[in-house]
């Protein structure tokens, strides 16, 4: 396995316009959001693209939205009053296959967490959420992610009106930023 990949490895730039071709993370859902919405969704104010670079090599991105995250009564605890928590969306997540198993994706969501940690010094911002592609799930629960459970029962009960497989759902989770 090749060297683990440290914070000094990185240099992060906000998506300035269209990224740069030859980045590929094996997956074509954030293949697609990089090349053919990532630019657009950010000049609409609809989210925000980070990429990393690694020694001068495009090999993460992350791409950043704000979000209300729905919470039970049991999720949320006693000391949060509202249904709907101002969370930090992580919309898109992506490691190049090159930079695959060497860590760049904890690091990715540690600086998410960081910049989600300066946001609620001033907004209401708690979480961060994301919607987690099936068999990720126990990557995020090991960086301390939890399932959301009043938010998957509502896309599960929204994918079977329209008639879709609720096994094949993403799981909503998050991330306490207080912790």
């Amino acid at each position: 396995m090749s060297q683990r990949i440290m914070h000094g490895d990185i240099v992060v730039r906000r998506l300035d316009g269209p990224p740069e071709p030859g980045f590929d993370c094996g997956h074509e859902e954030q293949n697609t959001f990089l090349y053919r919405y990532a630019w657009t969704d950010q000049q609409q104010q609809l989210s925000v693209t980070y990429r990393y670079y690694v020694h001068g090599i495009f090999a993460g991105f992350a791409a950043l939205a704000m979000d209300g995250l729905a919470l039970s009564f049991r999720e949320r605890g006693v000391h949060i009053r509202y249904e709907t928590v101002g969370a930090l969306k992580l919309g898109q997540l992506g490691v190049d296959r090159r930079f695959q198993g060497r860590g760049l994706g904890e690091v990715i969501v540690a600086d998410v967490a960081t910049l989600a940690r300066e946001f609620a010094l001033q907004v209401g911002c708690r979480y961060i959420a994301i919607d987690a592609r099936p068999g990720l799930e126990r990557w995020y629960e090991a960086l301390s992610f939890k399932r959301n459970k009043l938010m998957q029962e509502r896309l599960r009960q929204f994918a079977m009106e329209k008639n879709r497989d609720p096994d094949r759902l993403a799981t909503s989770m998050r991330f306490d930023i207080r912790s």
